[in-house]
């Protein structure tokens, strides 16, 4: 079997596995890069499909998404679906470090949102304890945590999800 296949069998067994449920928006708020304290509901539930990813610039994994991230986000951003990356520090999964993530998006072209959290980070958004990074969450245009991918994700698997969770 494909590491795609099996990739994407994962993220849809996650989503169907009975995890997620009718639930508020979630309630965080975080610091960006901006030095600005952003609430994640300016970005959940405003009627497009948001992939939550959340990284470490010195995680190999997290880094080798990155452009299947980014390539997602210019395809999407002005249509259906954004991204919006939470940095943490890797292999500690505390507190991201500004500096890091910044040099880390300007070195790699990041334009998508990124917001500094920590482990703690996926409990807040409603995906319980981080088992890992990368870790990606996709919520619903209305808000609703619709799956989550423990590893490495692709552009592909991200749309082939939108567009089978749109075909309900």
């Amino acid at each position: 079997m494909s590491k795609l296949l099996i990739s994407l069998l994962t993220f849809f067994v996650l989503n169907y596995s009975g995890f997620v449920s009718a639930q508020k928006l979630p309630n965080l708020t975080l610091l960006g890069l901006d030095g600005e304290k952003h609430s994640i509901q300016e970005y959940i539930g405003k009627g497009k499909w948001v992939v939550v990813n959340i990284w470490g610039p010195k995680c190999p994994p997290c880094v080798d998404e990155m452009p299947e991230l980014q390539s997602f986000h210019e395809d999407h951003k002005d249509k259906n679906a954004i991204v919006l990356g939470i940095a943490l520090d890797y292999p500690s999964f505390g507190p991201g470090n500004k500096q890091d993530v910044s040099r880390f998006a300007e070195d790699n072209f990041i334009s998508f949102p990124l917001l500094l959290g920590d482990a703690q980070s996926t409990e807040h958004l409603g995906a319980g304890s981080l088992s890992g990074t990368p870790t990606t969450l996709l919520f619903s245009p209305s808000g609703k945590l619709e799956g989550m991918q423990v590893g490495q994700i692709t552009q592909q698997i991200i749309e082939n999800f939108i567009a089978r969770s749109t075909q309900k």
